[in-house]
């Protein structure tokens, strides 16, 4: 009886009918669902002890990582590492730069349109010699700057300016760069004074790494402005000549920079353009037969860990015997 009842059973659950208290247990439908509903809750489990395995492990290694490399080798204490900006931070203080500089953009973005645009004169990595005036401070060093990416594309840099960003190799110094051209080859540079934006977006402000106050940027610029509208007599100092140059470019403006509403700005501003007169100045084609490629503009430090941005104000292209041909369109 037993086999047969076992049969009958079984032909009673499959036709869905009721014989016995046996009938009350569920359907083999329910249980194969209950069955992938319980293992799939065991594979939701183990796939989150799974993720907490490695993502937390990660997420420490990457936390040491960032604080092996702010310490130097031989300090007894480990610094915290800087908070970097997230989401809708990141794109506030993008919004500060281009508003105080409209046409501002990524450094990437900059170097990938000026590439572009002179591509078809011929200018490549491989036949170019490349200089940059621009100032002095470690931050413009900076990882996304213009100016880090095309020393890295070109494979080399000649450094024209000091604090400031002036040329003040001058003449000579332009001369002893320009003629490292490779034969026929071309010479690109970039210039213009620099400007930081504080974490809570106050252009003139910077927090570097390892500091918790703020100092200036272009620390130079401000220092200059500060001196000129202090009623000092500061004469030119031969011991300190390239802040004497700056004074004297700048304090024809002072007054009407302290007048302004965003005088941080406005000074950053007419510092580019002293610096871009005196690169005009001095610049030649007496190199050979290759083009000169002059872009100048805002360099903007950005609040750690924000990559460099660059406000273009010239772009043009000359050569021998011809006239200048201006290229600010590549940045429309």
């Amino acid at each position: 009886l037993k086999p047969f009842g076992f049969k009958l059973r079984c032909a009673a659950l499959r036709n869905g009918s009721a014989l016995t208290p046996s009938s009350s247990r569920p359907l083999p439908e329910e249980l194969m669902a209950r069955q992938q509903q319980g293992r799939a809750e065991q594979a939701r489990r183990g796939g989150r002890r799974l993720l907490r395995g490695l993502v937390l492990p990660a997420a420490a290694l990457a936390a040491m990582a960032v604080v092996r490399r702010l310490v130097r080798p031989g300090m007894a204490e480990e610094v915290e590492p800087q908070v970097s900006f997230l989401g809708s931070k990141r794109r506030e203080m993008a919004d500060v730069a281009r508003k105080s500089f409209p046409g501002a953009m990524t450094g990437s973005t900059v170097m990938a349109r000026m590439l572009e645009k002179v591509e078809p004169y011929g200018v490549k990595w491989d036949n170019t010699v490349y200089g940059q005036s621009l100032c002095s401070d470690e931050i413009n060093s900076d990882r996304g700057h213009l100016s880090v990416l095309l020393t890295k594309y070109f494979g080399h840099s000649f450094h024209l300016g000091g604090i400031g960003g002036a040329p003040y190799v001058g003449k000579t110094g332009f001369g002893a760069f320009s003629h490292h051209v490779p034969d026929d080859g071309h010479v690109v540079v970039v210039f213009g004074p620099h400007i930081g934006i504080s974490p809570t977006g106050e252009l003139g402000k910077f927090l570097r790494v390892g500091q918790s106050a703020l100092s200036t940027s272009c620390g130079a610029v401000i220092a200059a402005y500060s001196q000129c509208t202090s009623g000092a007599n500061l004469p030119a100092d031969p011991q300190d000549m390239m802040q004497s140059w700056l004074r004297g470019q700048l304090k024809p403006h002072c007054r009407e920079i302290e007048r302004s509403v965003n005088p941080m700005k406005d000074l950053v501003m007419k510092a580019y353009r002293e610096i871009e007169a005196e690169v005009m100045r001095i610049v030649n084609t007496d190199y050979g037969s290759g083009h000169l490629v002059l872009l100048g503009g805002i360099q903007i430090n950005m609040p750690h860990s924000m990559r460099g941005f660059f406000a273009p104000m010239h772009f043009s292209i000359r050569s021998a015997g011809k006239e200048p041909v201006d290229l600010m369109s590549a940045f429309d």
